[in-house]
Formats: structure tokens, sequence, C-alpha cells
């Protein structure tokens, strides 16, 4: 009976054994089931983190080295955020072109916001003058606190000092850029490291220009001649050269020009040797004053009593067309899209 019972209880025992750490597992069990969301939960957000920050590293090309038209090996440690231009106004256009919003301009007040291609711009955003682009004013630029200036080889070289003492400065040729009209998106984008979305820009230019020239087929296939000129204050005219994107031969509008056309600069010519070019359609290129009309407007009018200038085809057939002067932009994208709108409008049912 003692063996008996001794095994009864040691089989109790053990059965009270085994109940417990079945008890205590199913516990442990429990607990971690009550506990693995939350405790996934922030494993996963902490993967999610490290990932972004790879992609970020991935994806950054900063620090960017440009070597610029002074030969200088310029760094660009971090994408910039206060940009200032004291190049043309038309190159702060690129930089719009590539999502960039400059904080200080050359000319800004006198001709970049009175420009017709860029009011939905400076509708948008604030572009403060710094001063003439042969004459920029250092003190503004230095309170503006820029983190990369632009400014042109060959106009700029004696500021080179002062410009650096306050930001990256990187020098481009800007001569270049004016007889090339990619050019200037090419290497701005390349010095900000954005080649791709400088690509993509002058992909859209080109495509506006194919468009272009297709509306005009009509008006092209008639060979009629097309002038785009300003006239300065002396009385004479400045013809520009073929280079702008309406007469490029190569990758332009295919309009005519007249014989002795000017090829890839500004020349200035008398009303006499505009006579002698008698283009049919002549555009006369005019900056806006305060008043909502153009300054030299009122100097054309002077003409309308010359027998040489209405000897012209274009005045004697009222094929004159007074245009905002973005319009003759070459090596600047937004203003060549708008320029290239306002010619195919004009020139399509003629």
């Amino acid at each position: 009976m003692n063996k008996v019972w001794k095994l009864a209880f040691y089989t109790v025992i053990l059965s009270l054994l085994v109940t417990a750490c079945g008890n205590s597992d199913n516990a442990r069990q429990a607990e971690d089931t009550h506990q693995s969301p939350a405790a996934g939960a922030i494993e996963q957000v902490e993967v999610d983190r490290m990932q972004e920050e790879s992609e970020v590293a991935e994806e950054s090309i900063y620090p960017v080295t440009y070597a610029d038209a002074l030969g200088k090996q310029v760094v660009i440690e971090q994408e910039p955020e206060r940009v200032i231009s004291v190049m043309h106004v038309l190159y702060p256009d690129v930089l719009l072109s590539l999502g960039i919003v400059p904080v200080g301009i050359a000319s800004a007040d006198t001709q970049f916001s009175t420009w017709e291609a860029y009011q939905s711009y400076v509708e948008k955003h604030e572009f403060v003058d710094i001063g003439e682009p042969r004459n920029p004013n250092i003190e503004k630029i230095l309170s503006l606190q820029p983190d990369l200036i632009l400014a042109a080889a060959n106009v700029h070289d004696a500021l080179y000092d002062q410009l650096q003492a306050i930001a990256p400065v990187v020098y481009f040729d800007q001569r270049k850029m004016q007889t090339d009209r990619t050019y200037a998106v090419q290497e701005i984008s390349k010095a900000l490291g954005m080649q791709a979305q400088g690509e993509a820009v002058l992909a859209q230019v080109d495509e506006k220009i194919k468009e272009g020239r297709s509306a005009l087929a009509n008006f092209t296939a008639k060979g009629e001649t097309v002038l785009f000129a300003t006239n300065y204050k002396n009385g004479n005219f400045g013809v520009y050269g073929q280079n702008i994107a309406p007469t490029n031969p190569g990758n332009g509008l295919g309009l005519t020009v007249p014989d002795n056309y000017p090829e890839d600069i500004t020349k200035e010519i008398s009303l006499e040797g505009l006579s002698v070019l008698n283009p049919d359609h002549l555009f006369i290129f005019l900056d806006k004053s305060e008043r909502g009309q153009t300054i030299a407007e009122e100097e054309l009018k002077a003409y309308e009593d010359s027998s040489v200038w209405n000897s012209i085809a274009a005045v004697k057939n009222g094929n004159v067309y007074i245009v905002d002067r973005s319009l003759f932009a070459q090596d600047a994208p937004l203003a060549t899209i708008y320029g290239i709108d306002q010619v195919v409008d004009i020139l399509k049912d003629k």
C-alpha cells in the first residue's frame, strides 16, 4: 500500500508541475502576442527610417564640383536655397526653368519684373533688385545672405574677391551663352548637379519649337521675310541675329529672313539700312513703362511721317508688330517658349 500511495503522490506532483509549466508558457506566449505589434511597428519604423536615409544618401548629388569660366574649381557643398544672379536677366530664367527661385536678380525692377514672359513668377515671388549687371550692389547682395552667386566672366572678374567673401560664386561664359541657346541651360544645370532637369527643359523647348514650326507651315511656305529688331534712341535699329529661336536656321520656326540678315549677334543699322532689308513682316521689341505702354513706342511714332519708313513692305502692308522685349530671348527657355507662342499667334493666319 505504501508503494501505491507513493506512486500516486508522485503522479499528482508531476501533473501539477506540467500544468504550471504549460500555464507559464501560455502566459509568455500571450504576453509576446500582446506586445509584438508595438515592437514590430517600432522595428518597422526604424527600418523605414534607415531605408529613407539610405535613399537620400544615394540620390544626393552634393557636394558638386564645377570648373567655371575663370578656370576655378567651385565646390557647392549643399543644395543652394538662396541663389543670387548678377548676370543678364535672361539667366535667372534658366534658374526658374530648373525650379530654383533666385532671391536676388540684377535689374529685377527695371527689366526682369517688367517682362511679360515672367509675370506669372513675379506675381508669386519677390525678386530683390541687386543693381545693374555691370555694377551690382555688394551691400544688397550681402544683406540677402546668399548661399550661391552666379556671375559672368569678363563682366564681373574684378568683383571676384568681394563676391567670394559672401558666398561660393560660379562664373559662366555669358558671351557663349548668347550665341548658343542650349549652352546656358547645360552649364547652369551642370553646375547645380541638375543635368537631368536641364535636359528635360531643353527637350521641352525643342518640342515647343517643333509645334510652332508645324503651326506656321502655311505661312513659311509663302517665303515672306520676317525681321526682329528694336529701335534705339539715336534713331537706329538693332537687328537680332538668326540665333534667336524664331529665326534660327537649324532649329527655329522655319521663318525666312531678308538677305544680309546678321547671323549670331545684334547688328545696329540705320532706318535706311532697315529699308534696304525691306522685310515683309517686322517685329519691334519694346520695354514697357509704368503707364502700361511702351517707352519706345512713342519714339516709334516719329517715323510715321518718314518716306523711308513708309517705303518698307511691312509698314505699307500693316505688318508691323509691337511686342514685349522678352520675346527675343535665344538662351532663356521660359522666354523662348513665351516668344514662340507670341510669334505663332501673330503669324499663323497671315
